[in-house]
């Protein structure tokens, strides 16, 4: 059995596993054909790459060794949401030195590879270095964080801000990876070159240090495949890698016990014949017939080793123009970098998280900024500071906190007993200097005194009209509830949630994101009856050329009577229930009150206190459109009816309509305290009929209910309320 020595470049995503107990943790080669898929140049770059890195190698059996060491700037991403996902820096630091080690045959597991492999244990002479100097200029220890919902789940999206991929290796990490299981996945240099933005390594937060995850996802950067290929998965079928001394393999399933590591199922018999430049057989090596398991390409997580073959296909690549991997290694990109300087003393940047607590600080609900100011429970406001070693720090909080000032570094429990939106500063000092982050609007403490019962309507005709209205933007991006002055269902002023994507659409997904506006409290202590929260909304889709028509956003209505504390559901809606308008190419702003449409939402009398507060909770999608709310009140009739009566003359409203399971007819009654109702079918026939009290000169309402009609069909229903008469349609279903 002979290998070719042709370089095959592969420009894919790889992915390692999430535990080691897993048994298939690469998606390869659904990747790589995914890509392919949608972008067909790929082959031939790959073409072009495999002849560049290759013209050098016809006569590598004579050619002096190259003993040139290379150096590599790195920048480290964290994308993360203040969970498991927010690494220390010291843990950062450390990783880099482990995965440096591999690079340079400097990891001391080499001492348990197997006596066939030890004389192909590569040095690659490739130095890995935490960059100091910045894009801009700054320094940096190499660094930086990004507070996002893209860590949840982790994939191309999530990489905010790559700093130059032909000056620096981009590593980012998230919480969760796509939805395979993965635990990690590169590019390889034909597709960097194609999609810059996106080159480099992504990886799970939790595979930091693990198993040489970024070791191996560093190797796919540099061209190296797995070691069985592309073709299919591991441990399916004997495979190829186009590398000479790691020999034929099926690859394996997590698992570094003794069979897979003297597995000699694909590599028995063999040998590789070399020849000169001048085309003379030039040498006969008889490689080991035991497969390389302990590659750190293989997933046997035997993972010691990159071979001398390897090492030199890596070199190759970064020798290579394509994706700028040659410039990584130049004395004047290591300048630029700074990759070569001790790591800089630099000050500490002020960091602060939020959770909503109770005594010792137990969540009580999903994260929020939201409590009533008298409220029992507390937030816990956590100390994040980092890019040095914190010596102190000092807190200061507005609104009469009942702990207006502390140097707690950890964190600290507040109460507020003044309403409104909370200043917080914390100071964070190390011996390199002090850095200070003020945050206005950093939780909302809300006033108790209710603004209203039924019979409410907010229609938000100036932008004081929100002010005890708080807009939470958890994730301080463009996807915001905001105040907007230029459409309304009766006026030209509205609320509307920002949902149009303007940003540079790499990286400008919604998905994930979610935004709360919150009402004041409504004393509806006592209701009795039917009580609706009303409002009106409009909205659209977005169509865009190449993704279709995209409706993702949804809308989620809540309650709570506990000042915040907890938040019950209510009701939802989802994409084409907002997207009323279809679907528009560019961002919808409404034009009309036609455009517009009520929303109900049932209130339970178990929701009726003297502090009820009602939340919108936005989560766009990707590539959604604005969505715009007006008209928010409180009624004892669905918006639809209050909407129908304010006609005049429709002194009769039949709802739902059509019906399966009874209806309500509301009317206006005159001066008398009775009224009757009569139900015909299509042919004049009384099916129904029922005398009624009514309250005088005012909306009254009665139930029909199902089995008073009988059969599904159209009826015909006249009320009598005095003097007054009127008929309306009704469609039993």
């Amino acid at each position: 059995m002979f290998k070719r020595s042709s370089l095959l470049v592969l420009a894919m995503a790889c992915m390692a596993g999430t535990s080691i107990a897993q048994s298939q943790p690469c998606a390869t080669d659904e990747h790589y054909h995914q890509l392919l898929t949608h972008y067909p140049q790929l082959a031939e770059m790959e073409k072009q790459f495999n002849q560049q890195v290759t013209s050098g190698l016809a006569a590598r059996t004579t050619a002096s060794a190259d003993t040139t060491w290379y150096d590599v700037p790195l920048v480290v991403h964290v994308v993360h949401d203040y969970g498991m996902d927010f690494l220390a820096d010291d843990a950062i630091y450390e990783a880099v030195q482990n995965w440096a080690l591999a690079f340079v045959s400097a990891n001391p597991d080499t001492n348990v590879v197997i006596p066939a492999f030890k004389p192909y244990i590569g040095n690659a002479r490739i130095r890995l270095h935490l960059a100091t100097i910045d894009p801009d200029g700054n320094p940096t220890k190499g660094v930086i964080r990004h507070h996002s919902y893209l860590t949840s789940p982790g994939s191309d999206q999530s990489k905010f801000t790559p700093w130059p991929n032909n000056k620096y290796m981009n590593i980012w990490f998230t919480n969760t990876l796509g939805n395979s299981g993965a635990a990690a996945y590169a590019y390889y240099p034909s597709s960097g070159a194609m999609m810059p933005h996106y080159d480099g390594v992504i990886s799970l937060a939790s595979y930091l240090n693990t198993s040489k995850t970024i070791p191996h996802e560093l190797g796919h950067c540099l061209n190296l495949q797995h070691v069985w290929g592309n073709n299919n998965n591991a441990a399916v079928a004997c495979g190829d890698d186009q590398v000479d001394d790691t020999p034929p393999t099926k690859g394996h399933s997590p698992g570094c016990i003794t069979s897979v590591i003297y597995d000699t199922a694909c590599a028995t018999g063999y040998a590789k014949m070399y020849v000169s430049s001048s085309g003379l057989l030039d040498s006969l090596v008889d490689y080991p017939d035991t497969t390389n398991s302990q590659n750190i390409m293989d997933y046997s997580y035997c993972s010691n080793m990159f071979s001398k073959g390897q090492c030199e296909r890596m070199r190759d690549a970064l020798t290579s123009s394509v994706a700028g991997r040659n410039n990584l290694i130049t004395p004047a990109n290591l300048a630029a970098t700074g990759a070569l300087a001790p790591m800089p003393d630099l000050p500490p940047v002020a960091e602060f998280s939020i959770n909503k607590g109770v005594g010792g600080g137990s969540v009580t609900d999903a994260r929020s900024l939201f409590l009533t100011y008298t409220n029992a429970a507390q937030f816990s406001f956590n100390n994040r500071s980092w890019n040095d070693t914190v010596a102190s720090v000092q807190w200061e909080f507005s609104n009469g906190a009942s702990t207006p000032v502390s140097t707690s570094m950890t964190n600290v429990l507040n109460r507020f007993s003044v309403p409104g939106w909370v200043t917080v500063s914390l100071t964070a000092t190390s011996n390199a200097g002090t850095n200070t982050l003020v945050k206005t609007n950093a939780v909302y403490a809300a006033d108790t005194t209710p603004v209203g019962t039924l019979g409410y309507a907010q229609s938000f005709t100036s932008a004081g009209d929100v002010t005890n209205w708080p807009m939470i933007n958890y994730y301080d991006n463009q996807f915001k509830w905001e105040f907007y002055n230029g459409a309304g269902k009766d006026d030209n002023s509205c609320v509307r949630f920002r949902s149009y994507d303007t940003s540079n659409r790499r990286t400008g997904t919604a998905a994930g994101d979610y935004d709360d506006f919150v009402t004041p409290a409504f004393n509806l202590e006592g209701l009795g009856g039917d009580v609706y929260f009303n409002f009106f909304s409009t909205g659209a889709s977005t169509s865009i050329s190449g993704w279709g028509t995209r409706t993702y956003d949804s809308l989620q209505i809540d309650v709570s009577v506990t000042g915040g504390t907890r938040w019950t559901k209510l009701a939802a809606f989802r994409t084409s229930d907002l997207a009323n308008n279809g679907s528009r190419s560019s961002e919808f702003v409404p034009g009309s009150t036609s455009t517009w449409i009520p929303r109900s939402v049932a209130v339970s009398s178990i929701y009726r206190n003297r502090q009820t507060f009602f939340r919108f909770r936005m989560r766009p999608g990707n590539i959604g459109n604005n969505v715009y709310i007006d008209n928010v009140g409180i009624g004892l009739f669905p918006a639809a009816v209050s909407e129908m009566a304010s006609v005049e003359g429709n002194d009769l409203i039949i709802y739902p309509n059509p019906s399966a399971n009874g209806c309500n007819l509301v009317f206006k009654a005159g001066n008398e305290a009775k009224a009757q109702y009569v139900v015909r079918d299509v042919a004049g026939k009384v099916i129904y009929q029922q005398a009624i009290s009514a309250t005088p000169n005012a909306m009254n309402t009665e139930f029909i209910s199902r089995d008073r009609v009988g059969i599904p069909g159209m009826y015909f229903v006249t009320l009598t309320s005095g003097n007054a008469t009127s008929t309306r349609k009704m469609i039993v279903q």
